[in-house]
C-alpha cells in the first residue's frame, strides 16, 4: 500500500511547473491512474476481515391428511431468516489466493501506469524536439530566402546572362518554397504537441536513468505467480475436504451455527429464525425429545480425470511462464545494451556536431573580419550565417536525438522521470 500511494504521489512532482505539466490531464494518464486506484481497492475488499450475510426466504406449504380436518391445523405457510458473519482471522487457501491475485493486480496496474507515463513522457520529450527543429528549420529557409534575393540582385547588379538570371529566380522561388514548407512544419509540430507538453515552458534535465528491474521482467514475474497460484489451487482440489459445524439450538425457531471449512478456514457464526418451529420428535408410547446440539463433521473427496487433467493444465502453464520470464530477462537485457549503444553513438554524434558549431562560429567571425576591411562580399555573410543555421540545427537534432535515447532507457525500466520544480 505505502508504494501505491508513493506511485501516485510521484506524479506530482514529476510534471509540475515543466513542459511535462500537460501530462497530468493526458487522457491516457487518467485513466491509467483509474486503473491502479481500481485496483487498490479491490485489493482492500480482498483483506477484509469480515463479511456479513443475510438470506431470507418464504415457502407455501400443502398437505394431504387423513383425516382432512387434520390439514386445517397445520400452518399454510413457512419462512426464515438468517444472518450469518464470515471471519476471515489470517488468509487461506482460496482466500490466501484471491488476496494474492489481487496483490498481482494492484502490482500490474503500478507497472502499467509506470509504462504509460514513460511513454508519454517520450512522446513529449521528443514532440517538443520536433518543434524546436522546426522552429530552427523556419529560420535557416528564411535565411536561405534572404541569401536567394541577395544572389538575384547580385546577378542584376553585374548584369549577368539570362541563364543566370533564370537560375537566381529558380532558386529564389525554391527557397520560398522551402519557407512555406518549414512554417507548416511548425504548426504541424506544435499541433502535435498539444497535450502532451507546454512548448513555452523549460524542457526538464534528462540525466542517466539509474536502472534497475526492468519493466518487461516484472511483468513476467508477476505472471509466474498468477501461474503459480492457478498450480496451487489445481492441486488442492485433489485434497479432501473436511467441513466442521456446531449448530445450537435454544428453542425450535431459534438456531446459532459456527461452521469452518478446510478449504479457507474461515469461521462462520450465523443465527437462523424460522417459523413455524421445528416440532419435537414424537416417540410413539414413550414421549418427544427435541435436539439441543449438534456436531457435524463431512469429509469429501472428488477424483476425475478432468481434475488430473486441470492440474497438469496448470503446471504447463507454470512452466510456460517460467520460460517467458527467461525470455523477457534475456530480450531486455539484449534491449539494455542495444539502448546503450545506441546512447554512445548519439552522445559521439553531438559531440561531433558540437565541433561543427564551433567550426562554423569561428567561420562566421572570420567572414565578418574580411568583410570590414573589404575582402568579403555581403553575399559571403549571409552564406556564412546559413551555414552556421544549418550547424546549430544539425546540432539541435543530436541532442534530441540523445535525449530520445534516453528516453527510451527511461521505457525499459518503467522509470519515470522526476523533474525538480
Amino acid at each position: 500500500m505505502p508504494r501505491v500511494l508513493a506511485l501516485l504521489l510521484l506524479l506530482a512532482p514529476a510534471l509540475a511547473q515543466s513542459a511535462l505539466a500537460p501530462l497530468r490531464d493526458h487522457p491516457l494518464a487518467r485513466q491509467a491512474q483509474s486503473y491502479l486506484e481500481a485496483a487498490r481497492k479491490a485489493l482492500l475488499a480482498q483483506e477484509s476481515p469480515v463479511a456479513l450475510n443475510l438470506q431470507a426466504g418464504h415457502a407455501r406449504l400443502g398437505y394431504a391428511c387423513t383425516p382432512e380436518a387434520l390439514c386445517q391445523s397445520l400452518p399454510s405457510s413457512g419462512s426464515n431468516l438468517t444472518l450469518a458473519l464470515v471471519l476471515t482471522p489470517f488468509p487461506f487457501g482460496d482466500v490466501a489466493d484471491g488476496q494474492e491475485r489481487a496483490r498481482i493486480a494492484l502490482r500490474r496496474a503500478e507497472l502499467g501506469y509506470r509504462r504509460t507515463l514513460t511513454a508519454l513522457q517520450a512522446q513529449a520529450v521528443a514532440a517538443y524536439g520536433r518543434y524546436q527543429e522546426a522552429l530552427l528549420g523556419e529560420k535557416l529557409a528564411l535565411k536561405g530566402v534572404e541569401l536567394a534575393q541577395m544572389a538575384l540582385e547580385a546577378a542584376r547588379k553585374r548584369q549577368a546572362n539570362p541563364k543566370e538570371l533564370r537560375e537566381a529566380e529558380l532558386a529564389l522561388k525554391e527557397a520560398e518554397n522551402r519557407l512555406e514548407e518549414a512554417r507548416r512544419g511548425v504548426a504541424l509540430a506544435e499541433q502535435a504537441a498539444l497535450g502532451l507538453v507546454d512548448l513555452r515552458a523549460p524542457l526538464p534535465q534528462i540525466p542517466l536513468p539509474q536502472g534497475g528491474a526492468y519493466l518487461q521482467v516484472e511483468e513476467a514475474r508477476l505472471s509466474v505467480q498468477e501461474a503459480q497460484i492457478a498450480y496451487d489451487g489445481a492441486f488442492r482440489n485433489l485434497l479432501p475436504k473436511l467441513d466442521v459445524s456446531y449448530l445450537r439450538y435454544p428453542s425450535g425457531n431459534d438456531t446459532l451455527a459456527l461452521s469452518l471449512s478446510s478449504r479457507t478456514l474461515q469461521p462462520t457464526l450465523s443465527y437462523t429464525r424460522q417459523d413455524p418451529a421445528r416440532p419435537a420428535t414424537q416417540v410413539p408410547g414413550a414421549g418427544s425429545y427435541r435436539s439441543v446440539e449438534e456436531l457435524r463433521l463431512s469429509l469429501s473427496l472428488t477424483l476425475s480425470p478432468g481434475l488430473f487433467q486441470g492440474l497438469a493444465a496448470a503446471e504447463a502453464q507454470l512452466q510456460g511462464a517460467l520460460e517467458a520470464l527467461k525470455a523477457a530477462e534475456a530480450q531486455a537485457r539484449l534491449q539494455e545494451e542495444t539502448l546503450k549503444g545506441a546512447l554512445q553513438s548519439a552522445e559521439a554524434a553531438l559531440a561531433l556536431a558540437q565541433l561543427r558549431l564551433e567550426g562554423e562560429q569561428k567561420a562566421l567571425e572570420e567572414v565578418k573580419r574580411r568583410l570590414e576591411l573589404g575582402l568579403e562580399s555581403g553575399l559571403a555573410l549571409k552564406r556564412a550565417e546559413l551555414s552556421l543555421l544549418q550547424a546549430e540545427l544539425a546540432r539541435l537534432q543530436a541532442e534530441n536525438n540523445l535525449k530520445n535515447r534516453l528516453m527510451e532507457l527511461y521505457q525499459l525500466y518503467g522509470q519515470i522521470l522526476e523533474v525538480n520544480p
